[in-house]
């Protein structure tokens, strides 16, 4: 069951669909790709040192959505939400990309989609009860933002999608996921 749910249909020029929902504890994969930005070096090292205190990150699971018969992408694990409207309008889904990003409040952190646009994120708060206020936003370098900001209220495990990008005769399908990192010193 999906506890909040906000949805605008109709963006017919950028995609049939945009939705956005948060889900409890979904089953993902831990598989995580490397982002590597450009940093000057000096900087690079003080990121890493910053990132390795990150008590939390974003896992962020980019989909390819399609019609194109071949099924929901096994490395993806258990994803019901693909399966019920609006995401069962697409009977394809691809996994192209999986990376974690820190979430260090002051500190937001980008990467860029299969499209070109960038995704941020970013820890706005620590709230009681264990939620994290999260704000993210989706745009084109030079260009108009598809997503110009949004905010959500997640616990660690629980998961927000945005989807409707226009990609490659579909969209383009992103699960960003809360997790919490664990402590190294208990070695």
């Amino acid at each position: 069951m999906i506890p909040w749910t906000a949805r605008r249909v109709g963006a017919s020029r950028r995609g049939a669909l945009f939705s956005l929902g948060l889900a409890a504890c979904l089953s993902l994969s831990s598989v995580a790709v490397g982002a590597d930005g450009a940093h000057p070096q000096g900087d690079k090292h003080e990121e890493k040192a910053e990132h390795a205190k990150a008590k939390f990150s974003a896992e962020v699971l980019v989909l390819h959505a399609t019609n194109s018969g071949k099924g929901i992408d096994e490395r993806i694990g258990e994803m019901p939400q693909l399966k019920k409207p609006p995401f069962s309008s697409y009977d394809s889904y691809e996994l192209l990309v999986k990376q974690k990003l820190p979430l260090v409040k002051g500190h937001p952190e980008t990467m860029e989609l299969p499209n070109k646009r960038v995704l941020r994120t970013e820890l706005l708060q620590f709230l009681p009860k264990g939620y994290l206020k999260l704000s993210a936003s989706i745009n084109q370098p030079g260009g108009k933002d598809f997503l110009p900001l949004l905010e959500v209220k997640a616990k660690a495990g629980q998961s927000f999608i945005v989807a409707g990008q226009s990609y490659k005769g579909g969209i383009l399908v992103l699960v960003i996921r809360v997790i919490e990192n664990k402590s190294e010193e208990k070695k």
